[in-house]
């Protein structure tokens, strides 16, 4: 996977986060900004432009899309005090600063005489109030292999809680690097890209508001399923490209987490490393082992890997 295709490098460049040839922020949160996700805050440093100088600025970083269409690197300073919103009253604000909301949606008209929706949610860490249209987020065709209704997806896009059968609950937080908060530790979710079905295992969520609980440690039987069907499409990408260092992330990520699901048994997670994947070939993937049952499989389900 080639970063300079995702992201918008001239401005890492700029802004001093990619410098000599690498990263000079962590590794997570590069993977945060090429997912689409914010990043935690980070400190950057020795800021020079036109009449500007800034020796240390921390701030969130995101991806955005610019003005001629293309990515573009989003900066949010940390304020020191919470930043102000035109659409909220002082007691909306306090709700969100509080945490005692997930959210506010608000409507308005716009320039062209259209009500919009808008859905604005505070952000701890820069202290910050931030908005999204719901119109623009694409929301999952089914989380941990149960497929999500209208209804779902409506909400999910709206920032509203969705639960599922089995008591799995989750709600889209944009300003989390997540991107989600949930009462489990980890989801996977089931996208539509380029026509196909792809899946995202998601961890490190933020808990849902107002759970005196704590997250549920139980797996489901969809969760399972999900995590195994992300880790053959990431069999095959290293199957494909040894080198890609985003595919080795991701199956320490998804050993990890299957290391969780029998933990009264002897499974060991085992870190996999460069020298790893140059040794794995496609008989190593499921389709190496059941090239037929597979191909059966894909062409079934249509799905894109």
């Amino acid at each position: 996977m080639k970063t300079d295709n995702i992201l918008p490098m001239k401005d890492l460049k700029i802004f001093g986060i990619y410098k000599n040839g690498q990263f000079t922020i962590p590794e997570e949160q590069v993977t945060a900004l090429k997912n689409g996700k914010m990043t935690d805050v980070v400190e950057l440093k020795n800021l020079k432009g036109k009449d500007m100088e800034i020796e240390s600025l921390p701030a969130r970083l995101s991806i955005v899309k610019g003005e001629d269409g293309l990515p573009a690197l989003r900066i949010d300073p940390v304020y020191r005090e919470p930043n102000s919103h035109p659409k909220l009253s002082m007691e909306e604000r306090q709700k969100l600063i509080r945490s005692e909301l997930a959210n506010l949606r608000k409507s308005y008209v716009d320039n062209n005489g259209n009500v919009q929706t808008e859905i604005i949610e505070y952000d701890q860490d820069t202290r910050q109030f931030m908005s999204y249209n719901p119109r623009a987020v694409k929301a999952p065709e089914a989380v941990d292999g149960q497929t999500l209704s209208p209804e779902q997806k409506k909400k999910f896009r709206e920032g509203e809680k969705v639960q599922l059968e089995d008591g799995t609950e989750f709600q889209l937080h944009t300003s989390s690097k997540s991107g989600l908060r949930s009462n489990r530790s980890g989801l996977v979710l089931s996208v539509i890209l380029d026509g196909g079905i792809s899946y995202l295992l998601i961890t490190g969520l933020k808990t849902m508001l107002g759970k005196k609980s704590e997250v549920e440690q139980s797996y489901s039987k969809g969760y399972q399923d999900g995590i195994r069907e992300v880790q053959k499409q990431i069999e095959r990408r290293i199957a494909s490209n040894p080198r890609d260092k985003d595919a080795i992330r991701d199956m320490n990520v998804v050993r990890q987490e299957l290391s969780k699901l029998v933990p009264n048994q002897s499974i060991h997670y085992k870190r996999m490393d460069y020298d790893d994947a140059k040794r794995f070939n496609s008989i190593d993937t499921e389709e190496g082992r059941n090239p037929k049952l597979n191909q059966e499989r894909d062409e079934n389900r249509q799905r894109r890997i």
